[in-house]
């Protein structure tokens, strides 16, 4: 009956947490669309293996001190925890941003050299930068297959799914209409804008080293007083008990907000995507716009 008891007093805290995260949940900018590109991904393959890492952590924890509160605690440190302390995700993104400047400055070479849009596209996926390089060679086989061109640049831009992607993408869809000479000194200037960028965020990563430094610090000062309260049962004892079972949800509730706290003042904040979603899926080829430099 305790266990019960506490189960569903863990249970009530979970439900806290998810109701204040609900209630400070930011909406998104006007005109932000959602992330289908993530929607659609689901979970991937250390996705997966988190959540198993997880469940294996809860019950072994549940085994070894009965309390369903620090079972649910254990599990979902194991899954949330890797991911305040990993800079995988701002690494990622740099690189994305940094194989976007360099692609956009390709492009904007070969539309100098009097290729057209099109013909430009598909040829730049050949150089394409490691990070960028499956999107941009979607983009090119879209081209091939004589998908519209103002929809083959929608989806890419849903493959990059980054603001910067969206800015490019967008003054692509302005040269397709207009076909003028201007679209290369528009890359060149996106080109440049990305790289100050790229350079502002190695430097900013640079100086929040310390601060992810002083992260894991905490996060495994936490681990070690779990530890020192498991094998210390005299200490642990009230644990056991249902007013116990209630101080440690709210104990580890502080824990973990203030860990996300910390994590979130050591982030830089990205804006949204502007760009509409392009069409679920493509179905027939649509009739291909000519080439600037004539019929191939």
């Amino acid at each position: 009956m305790i266990l019960l008891a506490a189960l569903a007093g863990g249970l009530v805290a979970v439900g806290l947490v998810v109701l204040v995260a609900e209630l400070t949940r930011r909406a998104p900018a006007p005109g932000t669309p959602p992330r289908p590109a993530m929607m659609r991904a689901g979970l991937t393959e250390s996705g997966r293996r988190k959540i198993l890492l997880g469940v294996v952590a809860g019950l072994a924890m549940l085994a070894v001190t009965r309390w369903p509160v620090a079972a649910l605690a254990a599990g979902l440190g194991v899954v949330f925890v890797p991911s305040l302390t990993s800079t995988k995700a701002a690494r990622q993104r740099t690189a994305r941003l940094e194989g976007l400047e360099q692609w956009t400055r390709r492009v904007s070479d070969m539309l100098t050299a009097s290729r057209g849009l099109e013909d430009a596209l598909e040829v730049s996926a050949r150089t394409a930068p490691a990070a960028i390089a499956p999107q941009v060679t979607a983009l090119a086989r879209r081209l091939s297959a004589r998908v519209g061109t103002h929809e083959a640049l929608r989806i890419f831009a849903d493959e990059i799914d980054d603001p910067a992607g969206d800015r490019i993408v967008a003054a692509l869809l302005i040269a397709t209409s207009q076909r003028g000479g201007g679209v290369q000194g528009v890359l060149s200037t996106l080109a440049e804008l990305l790289a100050r960028d790229v350079a502002a965020r190695r430097e900013i990563e640079a100086s929040r080293a310390e601060h992810r430094t002083t992260l894991r610090w905490i996060i495994a000062f936490i681990a070690g007083f779990t530890l020192f309260a498991i094998f210390n049962r005299s200490y642990s004892a009230p644990y056991g008990t249902l007013a116990g079972e209630v101080v440690l949800a709210l104990v580890a509730i502080l824990h973990a907000a203030g860990l996300a706290w910390l994590n979130k003042l050591g982030q830089i904040p990205a804006p949204g995507r502007f760009l509409d979603q392009p069409p679920a899926r493509i179905d027939e080829p649509r009739p291909h716009p000519i080439r600037a430099g004539g019929l191939r």
